[in-house]
């Protein structure tokens, strides 16, 4: 009887074991950016909110610990940003996570002047994602794409087109 006992242990821990999420079985989230606008400007630095869209394709939810970024426009670094927002991404969902950072105002007299004379800037975001999750800690990512300039009923936005 003892014996049995054990191997009924032993079976059940073995489907249990199996059906548990493995570091290949986790995908990293996408991050992407979803659009750009200008805050106030304090004194030589220009306030400027980055809203990163983060999506999640595993079947489960994903809690984020927080961002940090490079971003570089027209291939002339623009602002480094950090977020410690704490975010639960949804099972197959998206999460928006704003960030305000300043930059110096002459990166975005330029960027705005390229803005007015190409209608579109190119981007390149790359950075790491910290998750609250064992088998995946921390995500890189490194995505490019293009901004294109659009009114809103608030003013100027930079909103991102497809990459």
């Amino acid at each position: 009887m003892p014996r049995l006992l054990a191997l009924s242990v032993l079976l059940v821990s073995y489907f249990l074991l199996g059906a548990c999420v493995t570091p290949q079985s986790v995908e990293p989230p996408g991050i992407a950016l979803q659009n750009v606008r200008l805050l106030e400007a304090r004194g030589l630095v220009q306030m400027v909110r980055i809203d990163l869209l983060v999506s999640n394709p595993n079947d489960f939810d994903i809690p984020l610990t927080g961002l940090d970024f490079d971003m570089t426009v027209n291939g002339k670094n623009f602002a480094q940003g950090r977020s410690a927002a704490a975010v639960t991404l949804p099972r197959r969902g998206q999460a928006s996570v704003p960030v305000d950072i300043g930059v110096e105002m002459l990166a975005v007299l330029r960027q705005l002047q390229a803005v007015q004379r190409l209608g579109k800037l190119d981007y390149r975001l790359s950075g790491t994602a910290s998750l609250d999750h064992m088998l995946l800690p921390r995500v890189s990512f490194d995505r490019t794409g293009t901004l294109s300039l659009r009114r809103d009923g608030g003013g100027r936005r930079l909103q991102a087109l497809e990459s």
